[in-house]
């Protein structure tokens, strides 16, 4: 990916696929006919927009967890702890 582009002012774009370039920019693939775009300035970099749905929702809840309180985390029944044996003991497999 080359990034985040949009059209250039006053510039209307196509895709490769002879669908018009989003007025709000797009992420674009790597390809020559976009770096032709680029080079030729009718493509931009521009600021990825920011979703106002995902920061509206987090805004008035807390989802840092104060220090020294760790939360709880329950076992679904017959579950039981396994722990990752050494580095070393470690077999890479077979070969």
């Amino acid at each position: 990916m080359l990034g985040f582009l949009r059209p250039a002012e006053g510039c209307t774009v196509d895709q490769e696929d002879g669908t018009p370039w989003p007025v709000d920019g797009m992420d674009a693939p790597n390809t020559l006919f976009v770096r032709r775009r680029i080079a030729c300035g009718d493509l931009v970099e521009a600021e990825r927009p920011v979703e106002a749905s995902a920061s509206a929702q987090t805004e008035g809840e807390q989802l840092i967890v104060p220090e020294g309180e760790a939360p709880e985390i329950e076992q679904p029944d017959g579950a039981t702890e396994t722990k990752t044996p050494p580095r070393s003991r470690r077999s890479n497999g077979e070969k």
